[in-house]
């Protein structure tokens, strides 16, 4: 049914009757489906609008939900940036420290003082030792209340040290438990430190309940740690070897001639100091060109040899020998008077001729010596005064009949210190 509005007018005479009508007639109806479809647009919309107004609103929350995400990881990430760098520069630090270490018990003190600093405040440690022998391996410090179930071990017992390669057990891993680690609950890491290929010990490292796992990042730290402490021990090995190089004979092990005199310069100036004497032996054994022609070199290095040995067997401890050279062997006898160096290079005189000295099964005969004796003050007061005399000594020893002991004649114009 068409719906229709209209407009109706009359016309009337004096008396008020109507006379004729006018009226006009107008279909509504496809303004009226406009107007609904306009409504129901707009309510569309509306619900559109609100939809979208929801979706941006959502969308805006989780952006702003990323972007806190975002921050939080980013800030993270820089916070472990710099923990890294800190514990990089302490790294750095430790290893300038570790270089100018002189021997490997300032090394282990210095890895030990660091080792806190560097590692994780929620990480226990310890470092273990070879000893002297090389058949235990002993806990030689610790830090954060590192308890390891035993004080010392073999080095089979711990895998990183079979291996020679960082070993990791994770907490409730039982595939390859190191037994020094027996009773450990938690993740712990060893890792072997190295001098030139040779294993000194182990860094062992413990996870707490707080901190229970070792990261990739982590574990590179421990190896470089170790690496720096293996590496410094090299080193000090190194300095060792050619400081020996350079102050010890080859062929006997005792010092040098260039010892010899840092040795004396610093006994004489001590003795000086104190007051007290300084006894000087100058040996040289007799007819040593025999033994090389009789026997061969090989023979007069094993006289060598055997001489110098028995020459340190039979002085104290506080004592030197050294090879002056050649065939001559010089002592220097803190504390000892010229009767006292005579009286022990008398003794050493008569032993030497019982020395049995054996080459391809075969004795070398009787080794004799002619021996010079002088000592501060009474023959000098410097190195050169000393030697000269002593080497005077020795040579009026070869010149009376050898294998016999002369003592230098007292240098009257040197002025001698007041001795006890």
């Amino acid at each position: 049914m068409h719906r229709a509005e209209g407009r109706r007018d009359r016309d009337t005479n004096d008396k008020g009757a109507i006379q004729h009508w006018f009226g006009t007639c107008t279909d509504i109806e496809e303004q009226k489906l406009y107007q609904q479809t306009l409504e129901h647009l707009i309510k569309e919309r509306t619900e559109q609008l609100a939809e979208t107004n929801t979706r941006l609103q959502q969308e805006m929350w989780e952006k702003d939900l990323a972007r806190r995400t975002l921050d939080e990881q980013t800030a993270k990430m820089l916070q472990t940036l710099e923990e890294r760098s800190r514990r990089a520069t302490l790294l750095a630090k430790m290893g300038e420290l570790l270089q100018s270490c002189i021997c490997r018990e300032e090394v282990f003190t210095a890895a030990l003082g660091f080792a806190p600093k560097i590692f994780p405040s929620s990480r226990r440690g310890a470092i273990a030792l070879f000893n002297a022998e090389h058949n235990l391996v002993e806990v030689a410090g610790q830090w954060n209340d590192c308890q390891l179930p035993v004080a010392s071990f073999e080095g089979d017992a711990c895998w990183a040290l079979r291996t020679a390669h960082q070993h990791l057990a994770p907490a409730g891993d039982l595939t390859a438990r190191c037994q020094h680690a027996n009773g450990v609950s938690n993740t712990y890491l060893c890792v072997p430190i190295l001098a030139q290929g040779e294993a000194l010990g182990i860094l062992h490292v413990q996870t707490t309940d707080a901190d229970p796992e070792i990261t990739e990042a982590e574990m590179s730290f421990h190896t470089t740690f170790a690496a720096q402490v293996g590496l410094s021990v090299a080193n000090i090995r190194l300095r060792e070897a050619l400081r020996t190089e350079s102050i010890k004979d080859p062929l006997t092990g005792l010092y040098n001639r260039r010892y010899l005199q840092e040795v004396l310069d610093r006994e004489i100036r001590r003795s000086i100091r104190s007051e007290q004497h300084l006894g000087i032996v100058m040996l040289d054994l007799d007819y040593f060109k025999k033994f090389n022609d009789t026997y061969g070199h090989q023979a007069g290095d094993a006289v060598l040899r055997e001489t110098a040995s028995f020459l340190v067997r039979s002085v104290r401890a506080e004592d030197f020998v050294c090879r002056y050279g050649g065939e001559e062997f010089v002592m220097v006898l803190p504390t000892a008077n010229l009767r006292a160096a005579e009286a022990r290079a008398q003794r050493i005189r008569e032993k030497l001729r019982d020395l049995v000295i054996m080459d391809h099964g075969r004795s070398l005969g009787v080794i004799t010596a002619s021996i010079g004796v002088a000592a501060l003050p009474d023959q000098g007061m410097n190195e050169k005064e000393l030697l000269q005399a002593a080497d005077a000594a020795l040579y009026r020893a070869k010149r009376e009949g050898r294998d016999r002991v002369v003592v230098a004649d007292v240098h009257t114009a040197q002025a001698a210190p007041r001795v006890s």
